[in-house]
């Protein structure tokens, strides 16, 4: 008896269809009856979506119980009782709706800095904050798999279409830019990963003169924004709720917020927690340990890991210390950093540990009552000195604080709530921002700073409206929304948002700058070039004919020294270790780059300049070719006779 596709178990049809694209198996269900039968199985659409897409809920929820990182990426089942298949198509509306906002973004500068209140993040107890985004189980609002696999590649192709136009054009920018976090919030970055090098496979990485560093640029800020935008959101929630925890992930799910306002904030994911207390706890000694002894071998154990206290040095106060990326990455961190990051692993080892705040010390306080079998036996919890990696009795705790405290302290001790932590991790960064650290971090910690103040303290702010709308321009252009919010009681600064704004819906037209016959650059925008003094690496951005620096930055630089003084043209640039410079043209040697004769030393030299932030800015590519980067259409615009 010959077989036909009837006879097939709906196993096989899966395991066939896996080698076809979701496109493919919609162009097959239009071949026969039989074909659109076959493809509706909902369990190949539902690996076709958890094979596509990564973030399946719009916002993160507040937890206690898993890390945030891990909240956004659960998915078992369709929402809304829809199935796979129709959650599928859904997704890819919502995707084609993304990829049209996308390229209005690129495009235009319009609404780029508004505040996003569809995706709104929940803060949770009961999970890592870096997990609580990550969940799906089933697709949304009832459809099948398939149904918002199709929706989500919609709203990719929207993103696409929004990030085009924002690359493109001046005006609209910051509209679309808050039409995309407002809309699709962590759904954007399904789109926007894949423009990103960190994200990409290295089997597949673009070679140099491959990349957009235009499109780089701009989906890094997005996804940036998105990131500030979730630590605003859950900020406002800590503010809100009556039922923060002050033990285990709580208090890490705190210090993650802050994170959030990091560069690299929403990627920082805080599972590692689980695989070490995993670790811990199936060690078959484990469950034979005294609460001490278990404390002694998480304290071990995080050294082990790499999560080190910071000398008492020069290095201790520096910005990094204040947020978990750092820490995450092997540089030795504050107190406040490793208590919460003990708490976690307790938690994750059965343990509750809850903080301990005092003027120059934060600590970690251990309960044994909750493990002891004796239930008529009442001991004391154990007071952990983390930074130390150090078990205190009351009485040695008691002769560390005398000159701070005006009693001694007895049990029980008063356990530090969580918004004040936040507090203080927010104080420390303002500290080390005044202490005058020169960190390339300085204006996202002022910005971290400045939200957690502003939202969950109650004192004045310490820095000044002024300062604070310089950094504004310069560093967060997307982020009017927060300083509206922040200054909303000053008519003088609403006035200079709102003019802001105003250039925003309709951009002032672009300055150009022509060459002349008399004082013509040497060199044009794109060049790379040695600096003939200090021999770093740089990309010419700009030019003026003569020197507009202030007179005292003349003095300090010793402009005067030079061969021609401040009447030479003078370059605006973008140096190998990422900061902007203003350099003279007899220090610019571009011949130094051509001479180059190892391609690798060319390339890595190439390399490290794309690794700026700031380079798709102002560039598109980079011509590997003639040695030298090719501007973008504002640059182009602004310097017309520079690219021919």
């Amino acid at each position: 008896m010959s077989l036909t596709l009837e006879n097939l178990p709906p196993e096989l049809f899966r395991y066939i269809l896996t080698y076809l694209s979701p496109e493919e198996t919609s162009a097959l269900a239009q071949t026969s009856h039989q074909m659109k039968r076959v493809t509706r199985d909902d369990k190949i659409w539902q690996q076709y979506f958890l094979t596509r897409y990564t973030y399946t809920v719009c916002k993160p929820q507040y937890s206690n119980e898993e890390y945030l990182s891990d909240s956004v990426l659960k998915l078992t089942k369709p929402p809304n009782d829809c199935t796979w298949q129709e959650y599928f198509i859904q997704r890819s509306f919502q995707d084609q709706h993304i990829r049209l906002l996308l390229n209005e973004i690129m495009s235009t500068r319009k609404n780029r800095r508004y505040t996003y209140t569809v995706c709104k993040p929940q803060y949770s107890n009961k999970e890592y904050l870096s997990d609580s985004v990550l969940k799906l189980t089933k697709p949304p609002n009832d459809c099948t798999w398939q149904e918002y696999f199709i929706q989500r590649s919609f709203q990719d192709q929207h993103i696409r279409l929004l990030l085009n136009e924002i690359m493109s054009t001046r005006k609209n920018r910051i509209y679309n830019a808050k039409l995309i976090v407002s809309t699709y919030g962590l759904l954007t970055i399904d789109v926007l990963k894949r423009y990103l090098p960190s994200f990409r496979n290295t089997s597949t990485s673009l070679s140099l003169d491959s990349r957009n560093l235009t499109r780089e640029y701009y989906s890094l800020e997005l996804t940036r924004l998105i990131s500030r935008e979730i630590g605003l959101q859950l900020l406002d929630e800590m503010e809100n709720r009556t039922d923060m925890h002050t033990e285990g992930k709580a208090l890490i799910n705190g210090l993650f917020v802050v994170q959030c306002f990091h560069p690299y904030g929403i990627f920082l994911s805080l599972k590692r927690f689980h695989s070490i207390g995993k670790r811990l706890v199936d060690d078959p000694v484990f469950p034979s340990l005294t609460v001490n002894e278990k404390c002694q071998l998480i304290l071990s154990t995080m050294k082990a890991e790499n999560f080190c206290a910071a000398n008492n040095g020069e290095g201790y106060y520096n910005l990094e210390n204040s947020f978990l990326f750092s820490t995450f990455n092997g540089k030795p961190t504050i107190p406040l950093t490793l208590v919460s990051i003990f708490c976690a692993l307790a938690e994750e080892c059965g343990l509750i540990a809850r903080p301990l705040s005092f003027p120059g010390e934060v600590m970690a306080q251990v309960d044994q009552s909750s493990i002891s079998q004796n239930t008529s036996e009442n001991l004391s919890p154990l007071i952990i000195s983390v930074f130390d990696s150090k078990i205190l009795s009351l009485d040695e705790m008691n002769n560390r604080l005398v000159n701070i405290l005006d009693r001694p302290l007895t049990h029980p001790l008063p356990i530090t709530p969580i918004t004040e932590f936040v507090i203080r991790s927010a104080r420390n960064m303002v500290n080390s921002i005044t202490q005058g650290s020169t960190s390339l971090l300085n204006s996202y910690g002022l910005y971290a700073a400045l939200a957690v103040l502003k939202i969950l303290g109650d004192g004045p702010l310490p820095f000044t409206s002024s300062s604070m709308l310089n950094v504004l321009k310069e560093h967060f252009p997307m982020d009017l929304h927060f300083f509206q919010r922040l200054y909303s009681n000053l008519t003088i600064m609403n006035e200079s948002l709102q003019q802001i704004q105003e250039q925003d819906l309709n951009p002032l037209p672009i300055e150009e700058k022509r060459r002349n016959n008399e004082s013509c650059p040497k060199y044009y925008i794109g060049q790379i070039f040695q600096h003939l003094l200090y021999n770093y690496w740089g990309v010419i951005c700009g030019w003026d004919l003569t020197c507009m620096a202030s007179s005292l930055w003349q003095t300090n630089m010793g402009i005067s020294n030079l061969t021609r003084g401040a009447t030479q043209p003078f370059y605006h640039i973008l140096a190998d270790d990422f900061s902007q410079r203003y350099v003279a043209e007899d220090n610019i040697d571009t011949l130094a780059f051509a001479s180059i004769e190892n391609e690798e030393q060319k390339n890595l030299i190439v390399q490290k300049l794309c690794s700026a932030d700031e380079i798709g800015k102002q560039f598109e590519r980079v011509d590997m070719i003639n040695g030298k980067f090719i501007p973008n259409i504002e640059l182009r615009n602004e310097y017309p006779d520079d690219f021919v």
